[in-house]
Parts: structure tokens; C-alpha cells; sequence
């Protein structure tokens, strides 16, 4: 599967989860609504119509559109408040449809921008107030404002999860953008080590070869053309030390040469702080304090349509109260112990007599804060404790409570679920934040390793280069300097000085390369002879013992070509046979290497391994061609990688032995 395909899938199984999330709730809320149009309700007193298909539509119309209330969150919103209107305004039970209306005032407030958030909520707010004008039952009495606040809480709580989202998200951008950064620190860092050689090479090298091919120069006008063999050495003399010097030029250039001024990251997605009302203390004191004006709201104002008379309210009751619901305040630092308190007034409430619900709603939002706050297996275990009061309470005969009627016990499922939902965000979002983290320390880590490869790289290029071009002159110079010694020959104090600075620049240029090679100390760079064409013989049989055949093909006429440009190609066709190893290690590889004209042409093909996949750029880390393409540069010339139509891999370079300085 490639990237974009398994990119696709992984997004796409999330969507189908959540849509099934979504059809569940839809489902069960409709089962709900028509339960409860259905049966009579022994609570409330009021004279509801009785249910008629027409109602039992408008109960399916205010929760089945739930399932697709991530997609369309405010069409659905407007159409649970209009079918929540008409099914109370003709005078139908609405039973839990504000219950519908809560799930879908949060969706349009956690997935659409604020204005449509704020169309959804006005929506509610002008239904309400119809249904207050029209004297509906249970919308004609104070207590109704109850109802009003708990919707405008689902809607807060909706914009609270919907910032936390999108925290998620700019966190996430922020570990790429910060990993992007620190490639980009680490090629600044190599582009810095790169200008530092440069110039360090200019002063050691250039000035002390330039000055080798002028004295060569002058020493061998002086003899003339008299065939003499130390005129001959100093034409070699003089013709390396200018070859080496071009070469020096070219790579020099390379290391000059800045990097791509597109490639910084790009800038993160700043999120805006949370307003001040959205802070977690100042949160929770709000709801504390709401809930403990609503508590003592239910407690002291009689509800005319209510059929449970409860006992008389006292300061036990009230004191009972406003632990359940002040303890709220505290619940994000010990979930668990405001769970246990809330439960427990719930229960001396309801042995009490008194009204028992605002207790228990309390206990809801402790489970939520539990679920969301909390390792899975307390999370759990607050679950189990809080159905298992429930179910106490269906079972023990206490004041005032019908299981029949009472459906908290199931509803306590809710606040769980959307607590695990809340915590598997915030994990998400700590887990970005420490992976921005981690990439920021590790960037000058990055960049340090980075500068040392740099170095490695360099070292050798430098020694293919240059290195035994010095030891060629000072050899050539140092010989015929002693077939000229006792005579009065005036290319013999040239000699001396070709010879004496061919010396010092390879002393400084050992020193130099030693110092570069920070990963063997002590250990100056070898000046073997430059790899080249035989070389390329004896890389291909090592291949051919230890991973495939290979078919190689070398023309005669490149043994002319400069030694720098023959060192070159066999760095091709080692860094290419490499690859062939790693990603199609037994395939078939051919290898040639002609010239065209006055460019040499090195192309080496491979078949694709037996029974996998044809190898493909993606296949690679892209460092290889990347020194691939610097090589040819060098040459001015030209590299082409990529996968063949019929399977296998190709890398073909140019490199012309006339090409312009980098």
C-alpha cells in the first residue's frame, strides 16, 4: 500500500468509528424518546396529550438526526429545537428531547466556527421563550430556567472541546514544524562547516598550488624545449598541480554553493490562549456555584406539576447540598474524592427524604471529571461505584425513589463516555507537546551529527582530490630535483621550492583531514592511490561474491579522461551498487561507463528483486543520490535517478570533462 493509500485508510477508520458512535447515541435516544411518549410518566402531574403517530414523529425527528451530527452539526441542531418546539407547543410529552437538544447544541458548538455556534444557541434560546409565552407545561414556572442552563452548559461545554481539539491539532503541527526545523538546523549547521572548510582550504591549499604551477612554469620556460626529462617532469609538475587546483576550484565552489532558500520550515499554527473564563479554577468555581443557586432553587420553589412530595427542607438538607455541589470546585484536583462525596450526599439526601436530584447530577459531572482526569482502571472503578449506588437504591426500599421512573442510573454512562473522549484528546495533546520537546533538544544533536558526517564527507573527497596529487609532485619534483644535483641547472632552486611547499600543504592538508576525522583520532587520512577505473574491476567482483551478478562495461577511451573524473565515476558506481544491495540485494545490475563525445556517461541498471516490488525513490533515505548529485555537480553535469516503466531502478550521470566551474 503506499503512502497516500495508507495515509487515506488511517483517516478513514477514525470517520467510521465516530459515525457509528454517532448512529448509536441517535438510536438510543430515539428508543428513548418513543419510551417515554409511550409510557406515562408518575412524576409530573401535568395533562399531556396522548401520543399519536404524529408525536412519535417528532420524537424520531428530534434524536435521529443525531447521527450525522458531526457532519452537518447545525442543520441538526435547528431540526432537534424545531421538532423539540412543536412536539411541547401541541401539547405531547418532551420527555428527554431536551436531552437530544443538549447533544446536538454541543456538536454545533464543538464542530462549526462561532457564528453558527451562536446561530444553534439562539435557535434555543427563541424556542424557549415561545414555549414560555405560549404557557406550555413545565415551561410556565421559574424552574424551566433550569432546563435553559443546563442547555447553554451542553452548548460551553461544546466551545471548551472544541478549543481543547484544536489545541490537539496546533500541538501536532508544532512537532512537525519542529522537526522540519531541525532539518533545516542541521543543513544550516552542515552549510556553516561547509563555508569554514571552504576557506581553510583556499589558505592551505590554493595559494600553495598556484604557486607550484607558476614556479613550474617559470623553471620550464628557463630550460626550454630541449627535450630535457626535467622539463618533462615539471610540465607533469605543472599540468597536475593546475588540474588539482580546477578540481579544488570546482569543489570549493560546492561547498560555497547556499541551500535552497524554500527549504525552512514552515511557520506553526499559533493558537490563541483560552479566554479567561475558560481557565480550569475559573471553570469549576462556576459550576459550582451555579449548581449550588440551582440546588437551593429546586429546594425552596415547589414545583406545581410535580406528584413527589418530598420532606420539608432543613439545614441538614441544605448543608448536604452545598457539599455535593461546592466540592465541585475542587474536582480536577481529587476527582475520586469529590466522586465519593457527591455519591454519599446523593445517598443521605435520598435516606433523608429530600430532593435527592440535584446530589446526584452532581456525582455526574464527578464521573465525567473522574473518567477524563484518571487512569482507566479507577476511571472504572468510579463507574462501577456509581452504578452500584444506583442499583442500592432500586433495591432498598428509600423515600421517594421509583426505578421505574428514574433513569439516572443509565444516564450515568454519559458523563463516562465523554470523559474518556476529553482524556484521549488530552493525551493526544501532551503526547505532540513532548514530541515538539524531544525534536528541540534533539535539533543540536541533529545538527552536531550532521556537521561530522559533513566532515567525514569532506575528508575523503578532499584526500580522492587532492591529497595524491601532492604526493605526486613532491615525488616528481624530489626526483629531478636529484638527477639535477651538482650542476647549475636553474630549475634547481624551483625544484626546491616546488618541493619544499608541495610538503607543507600535504603536512597541513594531513593535518587538516586528521582534524576532520574526529571519529579516529590519531590516525591520519591514508594517501593510497585515488580509486579509479581498475578499482571499479575489483568493486564489481566483490558485488558479484556477495550479492549478484553484475555486467560491467568500461570504455577504453575513459582511461584519458583527468584522474579526478575517473575517481568520480567510481564513487558513482560504488555509492549506486550500494543501493542495489540495500533495496534489491541478489537482483541482476549492469554497469557502463563510455564516453560521449568529450562527456563520460555512467549508467547503472537493476532488475527489480524476485517477487517484491520495483524499488522506487521512496524506497530510500535520498542522502546517497543527494552526494550523488554534489559529485556530478562538481563536473557540471547532470544525474537522473528514478524507477524503470518495466521494473528495476536506473542511475545515469554525465559528467563533462570540459564542464564549468560549480
Amino acid at each position: 500500500m503506499s503512502d497516500h493509500g495508507a495515509g487515506v485508510s488511517a483517516t478513514r477508520k477514525p470517520r467510521v468509528r465516530e459515525g457509528l458512535v454517532d448512529a448509536a447515541i441517535a438510536a438510543v435516544l430515539a428508543v428513548l424518546v418513543v419510551i417515554n411518549l409511550m409510557a406515562p410518566q408518575p412524576v409530573f402531574a401535568h395533562a399531556y396529550r396522548a401520543p399519536d403517530g404524529w408525536a412519535v414523529l417528532l420524537g424520531l425527528a428530534a434524536s435521529l438526526p443525531l447521527a450525522a451530527r458531526r457532519r452537518l452539526p447545525l442543520t441538526v441542531s435547528l431540526t432537534i429545537t424545531g421538532a423539540a418546539l412543536l412536539l411541547a407547543a401541541l401539547g405531547w410529552d418532551p420527555g428527554v428531547t431536551p436531552f437530544c437538544q443538549m447533544a446536538g447544541l454541543y456538536a454545533v458548538a464543538a464542530w462549526r466556527e462561532r457564528r453558527a455556534a451562536v446561530s444553534g444557541l439562539a435557535a434555543m434560546y427563541t424556542s424557549m421563550a415561545i414555549l414560555a409565552v405560549l404557557r406550555v407545561p413545565s415551561f410556565d414556572d421559574p424552574l424551566a430556567l433550569i432546563g435553559v442552563l443546563a442547555l447553554t452548559i451542553a452548548w460551553g461545554m461544546g466551545r471548551v472541546m472544541r478549543w481543547r481539539r484544536q489545541s490537539v491539532e496546533v500541538a501536532q503541527a508544532n512537532a512537525v514544524v519542529a522537526e522540519q526545523a531541525r532539518a533545516v538546523a542541521a543543513e544550516r549547521a552542515v552549510f556553516a562547516e561547509r563555508l569554514r572548510i571552504a576557506r581553510e582550504l583556499h589558505d592551505v591549499v590554493s595559494h600553495t598550488l598556484s604557486v607550484i604551477a607558476v614556479q613550474s612554469g617559470v623553471a620550464r620556460y628557463q630550460l626550454g624545449g630541449t627535450g630535457d626529462p626535467v622539463a618533462s617532469a615539471l610540465g607533469a609538475i605543472e599540468r597536475a598541480s593546475r588540474s588539482a587546483l580546477d578540481d579544488l576550484r570546482r569543489m570549493l565552489g560546492l561547498l560555497r554553493a547556499r541551500p535552497d532558500p524554500d527549504a525552512g520550515p514552515a511557520r506553526a499554527p499559533a493558537l490563541a490562549p483560552a479566554p479567561g473564563w475558560m481557565r480550569d479554577w475559573v471553570v469549576d468555581l462556576a459550576i459550582a456555584v451555579v449548581l449550588a443557586g440551582l440546588g437551593l432553587l429546586m429546594v425552596f420553589v415547589t414545583d406545581p406539576a410535580a406528584t413527589r412530595q418530598y420532606t420539608e427542607p432543613t439545614g441538614w438538607s441544605v448543608l448536604l447540598l452545598l457539599v455535593a455541589t461546592l466540592s465541585l470546585a475542587v474536582r480536577r484536583r481529587w476527582p475520586f474524592t469529590v466522586l465519593v462525596v457527591t455519591l454519599t450526599a446523593g445517598v443521605l439526601t435520598t435516606v433523608g427524604g429530600w430532593d435527592h436530584d440535584m446530589p446526584f447530577l452532581c456525582s455526574y459531572v464527578a464521573g465525567y471529571t473522574v473518567a477524563a482526569w484518571r487512569p482507566l482502571p479507577v476511571a472504572l472503578g468510579g463507574l462501577g461505584l456509581h452504578l452500584a449506588v444506583e442499583a442500592a437504591g432500586a433495591l432498598v426500599d428509600t423515600p421517594h425513589y421509583d426505578p421505574t421512573a428514574d433513569t439516572t442510573a443509565a444516564g450515568a454512562l454519559i458523563p463516562f463516555g465523554l470523559g474518556l473522549i476529553v482524556r484521549r484528546w488530552r493525551h493526544q495533546q501532551d503526547s505532540a507537546l513532548r514530541r515538539a520537546l524531544e525534536v528541540e533538544r534533539g535539533t543540536a544533536r541533529t545538527a552536531e551529527q550532521a556537521v561530522i558526517a559533513e566532515r567525514l564527507r569532506i575528508a575523503e573527497e578532499m584526500h580522492d582530490v587532492i591529497a595524491h596529487t601532492l604526493s605526486a609532485i613532491t615525488v616528481q619534483s624530489s626526483v629531478a630535483r636529484h638527477s639535477i644535483a651538482g650542476t647549475d641547472n636553474p630549475a634547481g632552486p624551483a625544484l626546491t621550492a616546488i618541493e619544499q611547499a608541495a610538503r607543507s600543504a600535504l603536512t597541513d592538508l594531513r593535518r587538516m583531514l586528521g582534524a576532520l576525522h574526529t571519529n579516529q583520532p590519531g590516525q591520519p587520512p591514508s594517501l593510497a592511490p585515488s580509486p579509479g577505473l581498475e578499482e571499479i574491476q575489483l568493486l564489481a567482483s566483490a558485488h558479484r561474491a556477495t550479492c549478484g551478478p553484475v555486467e560491467l562495461t568500461v570504455d577504453p577511451g575513459v582511461e584519458a579522461t583527468p584522474e579526478s573524473l575517473r575517481m568520480t565515476a567510481y564513487r558513482l558506481v560504488q555509492e549506486a551498487l550500494t543501493n542495489v544491495r540495500k533495496h534489491a540485494a541478489g537482483s541482476a545490475a549492469q554497469v557502463r561507463i563510455v564516453l560521449d563525445g568529450q562527456d563520460v556517461v555512467i549508467q547503472v541498471d537493476n532488475d527489480p528483486p524476485a517477487g517484491t516490488q520495483a524499488p522506487g525513490p521512496g524506497t530510500s533515505s535520498g542522502y546517497g543520490l543527494a552526494g550523488m548529485r554534489e559529485r556530478v555537480a562538481m563536473f557540471g553535469g547532470t544525474l537522473d535517478a528514478g524507477a524503470r516503466d518495466h521494473g528495476g531502478f536506473t542511475v545515469r550521470a554525465v559528467l563533462r570533462s570540459e564542464g564549468a566551474l560549480a
